[in-house]
């Protein structure tokens, strides 16, 4: 416990990005291919805290037979709350992260280096459901002008 030696045995407050951070199983559906074509999918992340605003995201989902990807993302939150960053994993290159964290819930947009699925962005919520456990969803319009739908919708048990 910081500052026990000065009589104060209180925890030091954790950092608002914390709560992400830990290693994990994670299993769900992924969409994937140039029809949107879901399958069911098994992960394992590791997501570790860079100082006390910014955490690194890295792990690998396999779908099947299907395909194995390796993902990776990095994340900043600045003291208004904003969050920047990066995901690398999608088959068309790095895109970029924008958005906000609100309670436990980081919220951003995701913009795409070439349209994927007919855009070049989508929506990422990745949410704290309680101290074990957290979901990763992507919703994305599949073609120009087609249905937006969940191309990602992950929960992830902490082990």
């Amino acid at each position: 416990m910081q500052g026990a030696w000065l009589g104060w045995t209180g925890l030091a407050e954790a950092a608002p990005l914390d709560r992400f951070a830990g290693t994990f199983r994670a299993s769900g559906t992924v969409v994937e291919g140039p029809k949107a074509t879901a399958h069911r999918a098994r992960c394992n992340f590791t997501v570790e805290p860079m100082g006390s605003n910014r955490i690194a995201l890295r792990g690998t989902c396999r779908a099947y037979l299907v395909f194995t990807r390796t993902i990776s993302a990095r994340l900043a939150l600045s003291g208004s709350g904003r969050v920047t960053g990066t995901y690398t994993g999608a088959r068309v290159g790095t895109a970029q992260l924008a958005g906000r964290l609100r309670g436990g819930t980081l919220e951003m947009t995701v913009r795409w280096p070439k349209p994927l699925y007919g855009d070049t962005t989508a929506n990422m919520r990745i949410v704290s459901l309680d101290p074990n456990r957290l979901q990763i969803l992507v919703t994305d319009r599949i073609g120009p002008r087609g249905p937006t739908r969940q191309t990602t919708d992950l929960t992830l048990v902490r082990r």
